[in-house]
């Protein structure tokens, strides 16, 4: 599974950070490829809660269960996305006394059919890129003024 790990400086407190991540009506907010969450489970969004989601790459429609894998407040945060294009998601906070560095971690399985046809050094730029847009979108979320 190819692996993207990175880092951003934010500047807005660990909790509102944590918050912004953890509530799936963010989700597709910060997640350009992921477009849509639905079937929340009650217990939402604790470790063990259950949700149906839909991924857009390449042009493909992939959709699956996804469950909380992780969930530590103001920490760390999990998820993993079964299907035919499973991602394994993971975010880390640390809190620096008014401002957070927060850590992603996402792990794609790429369908064969598209595997086949993309050249791994593509699929690595096309995560890193989505990695980075995924952090910078959280950052403008939680900079922003309520």
């Amino acid at each position: 599974m190819p692996v993207v790990h990175m880092t951003r400086s934010i500047n807005a407190p660990v909790g509102r950070v944590f918050d912004i991540v953890t509530t799936p009506s963010n989700w597709t907010r910060y997640v350009t490829s992921l477009v849509d969450v639905k079937d929340l489970s009650p217990d939402m969004p604790k470790r063990g809660a259950t949700f149906r989601w839909e991924y857009k790459m390449f042009g493909v429609r992939f959709k699956g269960k996804g469950v909380v894998t992780g969930h530590v407040r103001n920490k760390s945060f999990g998820l993993s996305l079964k299907g035919k294009f499973p991602i394994e998601e993971s975010y880390d906070f640390i809190d620096k006394g008014g401002s957070t560095d927060l850590t992603v971690k996402i792990e794609y399985a790429m369908p064969g059919k598209i595997l086949s046809m993309v050249p791994d050094k593509l699929i690595e730029k096309l995560n890193s890129i989505e990695a980075r847009g995924v952090l910078d979108k959280i950052k403008t979320l939680c900079e922003e003024k309520s």
